[in-house]
């Protein structure tokens, strides 16, 4: 309880940090926070490492290093990027073990579910509102071929984060509500990268980089608490 408090207080720090333009206290708040966030997993785990928790703790520590090379100049954006992917990679291996475990329980005849069907059309909106809403305008135009087709495929991992975390949550046994954190913390992820590529690349908006924060920290955060009630430590 007293760890929960404490990261929830410098991720506050660090969304005021933001919010007000305090460029140092931002660049020790900012990788505190992910810091934390691997501690306060690690403890609730029992500091148990068995493979599925290294797993979860090298996504989220790529997460640390995105988040540091974002806080340098914009030619480290690429660094950053590919941290970020190679953390929603290791969510996707995460996930992809809790949803064959879980279909062994129920059965693969749940993956034909009406919910699943859903999920699929979620999937989709999600591509769409990718290239739609956030992807630049005329991007052969306007930036490198090479940040273009980064940015498609960072976009399509994610998408696939989101795809899996709602999969999991419906293919889940009885019992285990706390799961609905996995599919919130993507989507809260989606949405923060979201926002984050259209202040970016299509228009700045005031104090969006609040909200940026603010649902990346409660997407690591949520994303966490879930996949350990996966792992049975819920």
């Amino acid at each position: 309880m007293v760890l929960t408090l404490i990261v929830f207080v410098v991720f506050i720090l660090d969304w005021l940090a933001v919010g007000y333009s305090w460029r140092r206290v931002e660049c020790i708040m900012k990788p505190m926070a992910m810091i934390l966030v691997i501690v306060w997993t690690l403890t609730n785990a029992g500091w148990d490492f068995e493979p599925l928790l290294i797993m979860l703790i090298a996504a989220q520590t790529f997460g640390l290093a995105g988040d540091v090379f974002l806080l340098l100049k914009s030619r480290w954006f690429l660094a950053g990027l590919g941290s970020f992917l190679l953390g929603h990679l290791f969510y996707i291996g995460i996930a992809i073990w809790c949803l064959l475990n879980d279909y062994r329980i129920s059965g693969f005849q749940e993956l034909w579910s009406w919910e699943n069907l859903i999920v699929v059309a979620i999937w989709v909106a999600v591509i769409f509102s990718f290239y739609i809403f956030t992807a630049p305008k005329s991007p052969r135009l306007t930036m490198p071929l090479t940040l273009w087709i980064s940015i498609q495929v960072y976009g399509w991992i994610l998408s696939v984060v989101v795809l899996l975390s709602f999969l999991l949550f419906f293919a889940a046994p009885g019992g285990k509500t706390s799961l609905v954190f996995v599919p919130v913390g993507a989507f809260l992820f989606y949405i923060s990268d979201s926002l984050l590529a259209y202040d970016r690349f299509k228009r700045k908006l005031p104090k969006i980089r609040v909200w940026i924060m603010v649902t990346y920290h409660l997407a690591q955060i949520s994303l966490a608490w879930g996949f350990l009630v996966c792992f049975g430590y819920g």
